[in-house]
């Protein structure tokens, strides 16, 4: 039997040097999104290590969960934006079922921020777009790859990567290569506390408007 020594994992607090007293959590804004850029633009100023990453949670027609993290490409009133390949497991899950979670967490600010709702491919227009700003050997990998098939040679795939670099032609955005926009129904906000006495707001949305609520720790 596999036995772990977790003693030095402490409850007592959380890391990191934090951003203060932060007013949203005493007066909260009407608007969350504004107040979920803010809280992302702070982070990359800030210079907060993989600050654009975000665990995307998906499942499948059966239920079953999946995770993985995916870099944040755009955010505004819309949703969040990012990228992924239609055959990979997330691009089949969102098929069968059209819905995810999204999660940052900011270890030196103490924070975290979380989404949750339906998400949808961007049109083929958008998706050329961000193919192809993406540096050249990131779209022969796009290209060369199929997301979450069974890699029977890595050599081959490096090879076939190569080639197509070598080639010197414009590179074509794969079909099943697309970008995806997760429109926000819930959002929290989390503030880490000592003594594990986190601070949070949640916010849903309820047709039009949004709600808020304080959640305890």
């Amino acid at each position: 039997m596999l036995v772990m020594d977790l003693s030095r994992i402490s409850l007592s607090a959380v890391t990191g040097a934090g951003v203060g007293d932060l007013p949203e959590f005493n007066v909260p804004p009407a608007d969350p999104i504004a107040l979920a850029a803010q809280w992302i633009s702070r982070a990359i100023e800030q210079g907060v290590r993989e600050a654009g990453d975000f665990s995307l949670a998906t499942a499948d027609a059966s239920g079953m969960p999946s995770n993985r993290y995916v870099l944040l490409k755009g955010f505004d009133d819309r949703g969040l934006l990012f990228v992924g390949q239609t055959v990979s497991r997330k691009g089949t899950d969102l098929a069968a079922n059209p819905r995810a979670a999204a999660s940052f967490y900011w270890q030196e600010l103490r924070q975290q921020l979380h989404f949750a709702g339906p998400v949808a491919p961007v049109d083929p227009v958008e998706s050329d777009a961000l193919f192809d700003e993406r540096p050249l050997a990131s779209r022969a990998g796009a290209a060369a790859s199929h997301q979450d098939g069974e890699l029977t040679d890595e050599n081959v795939l490096n090879a076939e990567v190569q080639r197509i670099v070598a080639a010197g032609r414009p590179i074509e955005r794969p079909v099943r290569w697309t970008g995806y926009r997760l429109l926000p129904e819930r959002i929290e906000f989390w503030q880490g506390g000592d003594n594990r006495l986190h601070r949070r707001l949640e916010y849903v949305k309820l047709g039009e408007s949004w709600h808020w609520r304080r959640l305890q720790p």
